[in-house]
């Protein structure tokens, strides 16, 4: 049986067309995340539990708030409005890993040029304080992310 890896360097193409050398020994020695056998459990356990979305939004509610570009122009809009959940509509859980989380937020977009905005879907990487190794881990994480993006949003909104 003849071995076809006997070249010198390997090239991996990324989406933007862009080349990247890959090194065969790094490719050899990676792991699988330890998340990983569960991780489809977890995706379709999050997001179809209506309580779990609604901690989704509230990590892109506070996400938005900590890396707004402009986030007094933000802050003093949601001063206007007293309805966090305004900025958020909708969100989902993309995949996770022992570092965080993809989330895809449906958020008020930017205004128009006729003075209106519309919602458009934005991916969001949440990432964890400490590498979840473990599902219980990946578990008390978010509820303790969920509890911080409470006060954090009480904080910044008056609710």
């Amino acid at each position: 049986m003849k071995n076809y890896l006997l070249h010198s360097s390997y090239m991996y193409f990324d989406s933007n067309g862009g080349t990247h050398e890959v090194d065969l020994e790094e490719v050899h020695a990676t792991k699988p995340d330890p998340l990983s056998s569960h991780t489809m459990s977890l995706i379709d356990g999050i997001n179809q539990s209506e309580v779990r979305r609604r901690a989704l939004i509230l990590f892109c509610i506070t996400h938005l708030n900590k890396n707004a570009k402009s986030l007094y122009k933000l802050l003093a809009d949601m001063q206007k409005r007293t309805d966090p959940w305004f900025y958020v509509k909708d969100a989902y859980l993309l995949s996770i890993d022992r570092k965080g989380l993809d989330v895809l937020g449906k958020v008020l977009g930017p205004i128009r040029s006729d003075g209106s905005r519309e919602y458009q879907w934005r991916e969001f990487r949440i990432a964890f304080r400490e590498e979840a190794h473990t599902v219980e881990t990946f578990c008390r994480q978010l509820v303790e992310m969920e509890e911080e993006s409470l006060k954090s949003i009480s904080n910044f909104s008056g609710i």
